[in-house]
């Protein structure tokens, strides 16, 4: 047998061989191992089958909502149909869009349908027999159908004088319907502040999420992160997690390294095993920081610390392993959910009338609920390649303190100092200014301005009782 996938994750045409001499013709229609073979390890549960008398019959578009939801395998064994599927899961780079096929007893062609999407088929012939396998019960609870030309999905019939039962020309448009199917995004780092915040995005686009914090998956474990992944299928994995003690790293290289590299790896390759896109979060560390030129993603990496080196290295493991990956460069990162420079500065501010802050390091704040919404806009599409995502604008980290008492309305004398005179034990960029140019060219949204952001991240902070006004 011969299977080929479509452009639409799930959806594959199944051509099985065929036997033929002066008798006639014999085929396998199913054979559970060879299906299994290709991947397709599935438990069908029942065989239907129905009849149409007259060409240009329309039965759909039909569908079982969760968690009745039904993956089928359509062939026709009389006559001819086109069969037409349209995919209803929120968050799929191919929601809303719809493929036809035609099948029939000449061709001996198969569908297979996965959950969450629509199904429909038009008869092109007269006396139509078709046949499906259903891996779930029918359910009159959770029986569906969406109007056959909803102007948002577009099907293109052919057919003028369409034969319908009440049902479906009664049917609900899907902006109308309670149709529950979305892709499945699992988050790793969820409790971390990126991480938190791209879950709760998720959450707001109605999109099924599985969160996986350090009590959930251990990265530097191959065969767990596996299990997790290949048990739980994702469509998308948006890897945040990571090891980020920047001066640490210095001196614990070897576990900065098996979490940012190994595990990444290991990520990378259990997404390769269920065909799972893959977001990595990355730094502006990557580079040296010299000059004062925004940094290309094009541009050749150079990394001046050993944090910076592994992130390096993960982009690698995951350009090696992968060809449905977003790599998501982002720098001076704070939010809501867990410790910050903005949240360092509010607290010094309760016991000092004066601090000291460098001031030749330039850059982008990037507040984590802006970062996540250009994160789930992304994992929706299939515009893989490398990107930064930062809020607008660039200032250094003294002008970066200014900004948020001056927004709290704290006041405290703020002096700026060169890196120089501020020892640590990991060098840092002086210019972590990144360029949006793969942002624009395709056509996805750039964040915020800086200041902007954090005006609403501190604005929340007051909201939350977090923070005085």
């Amino acid at each position: 047998m011969m299977v080929t996938k479509t452009n639409f994750k799930g959806l594959q045409i199944i051509e099985t061989d065929v036997y033929g001499d002066n008798r006639g013709w014999f085929t396998e229609s199913y054979t559970k191992s060879k299906f299994v073979e290709h991947g397709i390890d599935i438990d069908f549960i029942q065989d239907n089958q129905s009849y149409s008398a007259q060409k240009g019959t329309l039965r759909g578009i039909h569908f079982q909502n969760n968690p009745k939801a039904q993956t089928k395998i359509i062939r026709c064994t009389r006559g001819a149909i086109i069969d037409t599927v349209v995919d209803l899961r929120k968050g799929s780079d191919t929601y809303k869009q719809w493929f036809s096929i035609e099948l029939s007893a000449e061709n001996k062609t198969q569908l297979l349908v996965p959950k969450g999407f629509g199904h429909a088929f038009l008869t092109i012939t007269d006396d139509v027999e078709v046949q499906y396998k259903v891996d779930e019960y029918y359910s009159k609870e959770q029986d569906r159908s969406i109007r056959f030309d909803d102007p948002q999905i577009g099907v293109e019939w052919g057919v003028k004088d369409l034969i319908l039962s009440e049902k479906d020309l009664t049917a609900p448009l899907l902006e109308d319907s309670d149709a529950n199917f979305s892709i499945r995004v699992l988050v790793t780092g969820v409790n971390g502040q990126l991480g938190h915040d791209v879950v709760k995005r998720l959450n707001q686009l109605g999109i099924e999420t599985i969160g996986a914090g350090k009590g959930e998956l251990d990265l530097t474990d191959r065969e767990q992160t596996q299990d997790l992944i290949v048990k739980n299928k994702p469509d998308v994995v948006v890897h945040c997690a990571a090891y980020t003690a920047v001066d640490q790293a210095e001196k614990d290289k070897d576990l900065c390294y098996v979490v940012n590299v190994s595990g990444t790896r290991n990520i990378a390759e259990a997404c390769r095993k269920v065909d799972a896109k893959l977001v990595y979060i990355s730094t502006d560390y990557v580079f040296d920081g010299e000059g004062t030129e925004p940094n290309l993603e094009a541009k050749t990496t150079k990394p001046i610390n050993y944090y910076g080196y592994s992130k390096e290295q993960g982009e690698l493991a995951v350009k090696e392993t992968l060809e449905k990956y977003f790599i998501i460069r982002t720098s001076w990162v704070y939010g809501m959910n867990g410790n910050n420079f903005v949240k360092t500065m509010l607290k010094l501010a309760q016991s000092k009338e004066e601090i000291s802050v460098i001031n030749d390091q330039i850059g982008s704040p990037t507040y984590t609920l802006d970062l996540a919404v250009l994160i789930c806009d992304m994992l929706q599409t299939t515009k893989y390649g490398i990107y930064h995502g930062v809020n607008e604008g660039y200032c250094s980290w003294h002008e970066f303190a200014i900004a948020i008492f001056d927004i709290a309305g704290i006041s405290i004398k703020v002096n700026p100092i060169s890196t120089i005179q501020y020892n640590t034990k990991a060098k840092r960029p002086l210019n972590s200014r990144l360029s949006k140019e793969n942002l624009d060219k395709n056509g996805l949204k750039r964040l915020p301005q800086w200041k902007d952001a954090l005006g609403r991240f501190i604005k929340e902070k007051i909201m939350t009782g977090e923070l005085s006004k």
